[in-house]
């Protein structure tokens, strides 16, 4: 069973011996299938480490370097949130440069690591594990009456997802695992009509046995306003989706630099100008369109989906005209206050997001 490695947040491997000099770090990353023995094109980064101050250890933080290879796209509503694997190997010399035969290495490298692009919180420690079940931290899903529900999980510890109506059940998905990195988070539709089912129970093994997680589904209230489906990477680096039920709305703003321009004509007999040309002429002028987003009233245990929505870096939301597109937003909103039912008695959120891109195509 791989450690999972998030690469938004530090990952130390320590290596320590009592005639401890130098150490040499050996970093493959690679995406796919699980390759025991990865090749020399799979070799990124070669680090060698000196001692200091004979504390008798040497400490290597790789998690910045493995993200470089994490990418997250979402085309077409296609989601591909990559996992990669990584296998560290680490070699040490004492101050005579005889190689240590068994130096002590924590975490240990003997196994492979499996790296996602999550992070962990400061309360979590030192190299934090995500969850190995049920990728997201809400256990209450909103949707759309007519919307199919897409629940991100890991596959190497997810038994099944099972589908009730009440107290019925109504389907079983059967999920496997899969040594191909690409697939270890798997987004499960079911392919239901949404009307059947309210409730979705993860059966994951939980180290001690099996155990459940249950998610319960609630349809929107009817609404004069089109919902918004924003899709984003959550703290497990998976992809969660979310919706916007209430009120949106698009604003642009526009920057440019300008320059004062001769419109004079003196190739005439008289000289004179064109009282129509511009003497101030726009240079550079560039558009950004924002929006913002209402949720309506949403249950308060969302509030942490709305911490990761403002602490993720790659945002999207379905495309209005053309529900097969995804445009790639950024949170605008800094601060969010959070909300409770005791303090607020009704939850909503209000999100602005600029498009993360420029309105004009300067893309060359």
């Amino acid at each position: 069973m791989a450690q999972i490695i998030n690469t938004r947040s530090p990952f130390y491997i320590k290596v320590s011996d009592s005639n401890l000099q130098e150490a040499t770090l050996t970093l493959h990353v690679y995406s796919g299938n699980f390759i025991s023995s990865p090749s020399s094109t799979q070799l990124k980064y070669t680090i060698t480490k000196s001692e200091l101050e004979e504390n008798n250890y040497i400490v290597f933080e790789i998690a910045e370097l493995i993200r470089d290879y994490i990418k997250n796209d979402y085309y077409t509503g296609s989601a591909t949130t990559n996992c990669v694997w990584v296998k560290a190997t680490i070699s040490a010399i004492n101050e005579n440069g005889v190689s240590i035969t068994s130096p002590t290495i924590s975490p240990s490298v003997t196994n492979q690591f499996l790296a996602v692009d999550g992070y962990g919180y400061f309360n979590e420690g030192t190299n934090p594990e995500p969850s190995r079940s049920l990728l997201q931290s809400n256990t209450i899903i909103y949707r759309p009456s007519d919307y199919q529900i897409v629940v991100p999980v890991f596959r190497e510890d997810t038994n099944t997802l099972k589908y009730y109506n009440g107290a019925t059940l109504v389907h079983t998905e059967n999920i496997s695992s899969t040594v191909n990195s690409t697939n270890k988070i798997s987004y499960v539709n079911a392919g239901l009509t949404p009307s059947t089912f309210n409730k979705v129970v993860v059966n994951y093994d939980s180290g001690g046995g099996t155990a459940d997680t249950t998610i319960n589904v609630f349809d929107l209230d009817c609404s004069k306003y089109t919902p918004v489906k924003v899709s984003f990477i959550n703290k497990f680096g998976a992809l969660q989706e979310m919706w916007f039920d209430k009120r949106s709305n698009q604003s642009i703003e526009v920057s440019s630099t300008t320059y004062k321009s001769s419109v004079m004509n003196f190739s005439t007999s008289t000289p004179s100008y064109n009282s129509s040309g511009h003497q101030q002429v726009t240079l550079d002028l560039v558009g950004k369109e924002s929006i913002v987003m209402n949720t309506g009233y949403v249950d308060e245990s969302l509030n942490e989906v709305f911490r990761q929505l403002m602490l993720s870096e790659y945002v999207w939301m379905r495309d209005p005209d053309d529900s097969s597109s995804y445009l790639p937003l950024r949170p605008k909103t800094q601060s969010l206050q959070f909300k409770t039912r005791v303090n607020n008695k009704l939850v909503n959120y209000t999100v602005e997001f600029d498009f993360a891109f420029d309105k004009i195509n300067t893309i060359r």
